[in-house]
């Protein structure tokens, strides 16, 4: 591992203990395709259930590890898939796309999936986990030499997120509530991740909220200060993103859904229980540096999604005003883990 650079904190290799290898997910994915009477290595897109080239959106943050190293590692060609990954500033930025059809796979925040499915804009089902929180993988920053120092100086102030009404909002919110903030008191903009530090620096905002490796990025090339962590409260080691499609595209290609969730957990598998493979897969699909990807903070990466997960996402969602009182979280959220 890199040595921490000068001047800043070090950030733990493991800052929770990395959650066990399940085998039971591919275990179940590939009892699916052999259910089809088929190998997946030899069956064609033309005699099979399936759909060969896949398009898959996403947020290029540690969020999206596994995928990296499924597809850096060959394991999606094993199944016969062809992989394409398309970054976007947020996941809600591809949802029309998913809809369309220009987009078959959708990682992104939860908090997207869910109002989208709470508004009927989608019906979409869950394929698998991305991450979770954990400490320094997600902090409210300011620029260098800036006087905010705590969250309660934030009032008045504008800070960048990636999308609005969406995770980084609400979970800049949350804290600020904790420290007597209204959320009405404070000015949303939208600025994508990598563009932050810079947008920083030229004081365009007075604070941001960053996820990794953009903030260690950031706090490197920009001298950005961390004012707080997202990691606290309600928001404790919470469920980030994952990976969805819509309902129709499930069941009409289910044995792709089988292949493709089963190559993923073998990539999500090797981001759980080793850093130096997220680094590798990092910093060969984003261009960044091995002493950014030495130090940033990882969160943990689960194997399995439950419905118990999104509900927390849903329930805090309602508790700072992102979801209607009037949704029946559990009903809502079961529907989606079709």
């Amino acid at each position: 591992m890199s040595p921490t650079p000068a001047g800043l904190p070090p950030r733990p290799v493991s800052r929770k203990s990395r959650i066990s290898a399940v085998a039971c997910v591919l275990l179940a994915a590939s009892a699916i395709v052999a259910g089809c009477g088929r190998s997946a290595a030899s069956a064609t897109g033309a005699s099979r259930l399936g759909k060969p080239d896949i398009t898959v959106a996403v947020v290029p943050a540690t969020a999206v590890a596994g995928l990296y190293i499924a597809q850096q590692r060959g394991y999606f060609t094993a199944y016969g898939l062809r992989v394409k990954i398309v970054p976007v500033a947020s996941g809600v930025n591809a949802l029309p796309d998913l809809v369309n059809g220009s987009v078959d796979i959708d990682e992104g925040q939860w908090t997207s999936d869910i109002s989208a499915e709470a508004s009927g804009a989608a019906q979409l089902q869950v394929l698998a986990p991305g991450n979770s929180g954990g400490p320094g993988l997600e902090e409210v920053v300011t620029p260098k030499g800036s006087p905010v120092r705590d969250a309660d100086q934030l009032q008045g102030k504008t800070i960048a997120v990636n999308a609005l009404h969406g995770l980084a909002e609400l979970l800049t919110v949350n804290v600020l509530a904790s420290h007597g903030v209204p959320a009405s008191s404070v000015h949303f903009v939208v600025i994508p991740f990598p563009a932050m530090g810079a947008a920083l620096a030229r004081h365009q905002v007075d604070a941001a909220f960053m996820t990794e490796p953009f903030l260690t990025a950031a706090e490197i090339g920009h001298g950005v200060t961390p004012v707080f962590d997202i990691d606290q409260g309600a928001a404790q080691e919470f469920p980030i993103a994952g990976y969805v499609t819509t309902w129709a595209w499930a069941a009409r290609y289910p044995v792709t859904v089988a292949e493709f969730t089963a190559a993923l957990s073998r990539g999500q598998q090797a981001a759980a229980t080793s850093r130096a493979a997220v680094e590798q897969a990092m910093m060969r699909a984003l261009p960044i540096s091995r002493g950014t990807a030495g130090v940033m903070a990882l969160g943990s990466y689960p194997l399995v999604m439950n419905v118990s997960d999104l509900d927390r996402v849903a329930v805090l969602m309602q508790d700072n005003g992102l979801l209607s009182p009037s949704v029946h979280t559990g009903p809502l959220v079961r529907g989606m883990f079709r």
